[in-house]
C-alpha cells in the first residue's frame, strides 16, 4: 500500500466511499436507524438522538479531512528525513480542549432534555399498573383513576392479563398523560415500546415508572427488552392507543363483563378486540 502510487491510492479512496455511500443508501430511510415518535417524550428524544448524532458527524468529518490532509500534503517523496520538531503547546491545548468542550456541551444538552422528559409526569395522568412475569403481561386499570365519561364514580379494578401463547393489548387514550407503574412478579423485565423510544425495566420489589403522551392512534408493537428466560422471545404485547370515546367505551365493557361481583377477574389478551 505504501508503495502504491498516489493516484492509485486516490482511485481505491474514492471507490471505496462511493462503494459505502451505496450500500448506505440500500438501508432504506433513516427511520430504520431511529424510529418515529409517537409521544411528546419521543420527540424530545429524537431531538437528542440528532443532537448527538450531527455532533459525531461534524468531528467525524473534520478528523477524517484532516487526516486526508496530512497523508496528501506531508506524504513521503523521498529518502530524506523531514524537519523534525518537538513541543507545541497550543496544538496540544486544542486537541485536549476541544474535545472536552464537546462532552461538556453534549453532557449539558442531554441532561436538560431528559429533565424535561422527567418533569412531563402529571398529577392528572392515568395510571396503569403494569406487572411482567414469566412469561407475559398484566395490565390493570384502577377505575377511580381513569376518569371515565361512562361513570366518574365507578369503583373496583380492571385487568389485561396475557399469556405467552395470547399476546395481551394495552389500551390507552391518545392526547392524554399515562403513567406506567411497572412491577415484576419474578425476574427483571423490561418495558419496551418501540414506538415511545424509550425503555424501562421491572425490577422485583421495586416500582418504577414514567409517563408519556401519545399523539397518535394506532396499534404499536411491544416486548419484553430484558433476558428473563427460556420463553422471553413470547413476551409480547400491543400497545392499542385510541380516542377518548373508544377508550371510555372499552372500559365500561370491561368493568361490566369483569366486575359483576366487585372482584378482578382476569381477562385473555384478545378481550376488548
Amino acid at each position: 500500500m505504501l508503495g502504491m502510487p498516489l493516484r492509485r491510492r486516490l482511485r481505491l479512496f474514492v471507490a471505496t466511499v462511493t462503494a459505502a455511500l451505496l450500500a448506505l443508501l440500500a438501508t432504506g430511510t433513516a427511520s430504520a436507524i431511529q424510529p418515529r415518535g409517537i409521544t411528546d417524550e419521543a420527540h424530545l428524544m429524537n431531538d437528542l438522538f440528532w443532537i448527538v448524532t450531527i455532533a459525531g458527524l461534524v468531528v467525524f468529518g473534520l478528523v477524517g479531512a484532516a487526516l486526508v490532509y496530512a497523508m496528501i500534503r506531508y506524504r513521503r517523496q523521498n529518502d530524506e528525513l523531514p524537519p523534525q520538531f518537538h513541543g507545541g503547546g497550543k496544538i496540544e491545548a486544542a486537541m485536549v480542549g476541544v474535545p472536552v468542550l464537546i462532552v461538556i456541551g453534549l453532557f449539558t444538552i442531554s441532561m436538560i432534555i431528559l429533565v424535561q422528559i422527567d418533569d412531563k409526569a402529571q398529577d392528572e395522568a392515568l395510571t396503569i399498573d403494569v406487572t411482567g412475569f414469566q412469561f407475559s403481561w398484566q395490565f390493570a386499570y384502577n377505575l377511580n383513576d381513569l376518569g371515565t365519561n361512562t361513570d366518574p364514580n365507578a369503583e373496583g379494578t380492571i385487568a389485561v392479563i396475557g399469556t405467552p401463547a395470547n399476546d395481551p393489548i394495552l389500551y390507552m387514550p391518545v392526547d392524554e398523560p399515562v403513567e406506567f407503574l411497572l412491577k415484576s412478579n419474578d425476574v427483571i423485565h423490561s418495558f419496551y415500546v418501540k414506538d415511545f423510544l424509550y425503555k424501562l425495566d421491572l425490577i422485583p420489589g421495586r416500582v418504577n415508572s414514567f409517563t408519556v403522551t401519545a399523539r397518535e392512534t394506532g396499534d404499536f408493537s411491544a416486548q419484553c427488552a430484558e433476558l428473563c428466560g427460556t420463553n422471553h422471545a413470547l413476551m409480547r404485547f400491543t400497545v392499542r392507543v385510541v380516542e377518548r370515546d373508544e377508550f371510555d367505551a372499552w372500559v365500561a365493557a370491561e368493568a361490566a363483563r369483569q366486575l359483576g361481583d366487585g372482584a378482578l377477574v382476569s381477562t385473555s389478551g384478545t378481550q376488548g378486540d
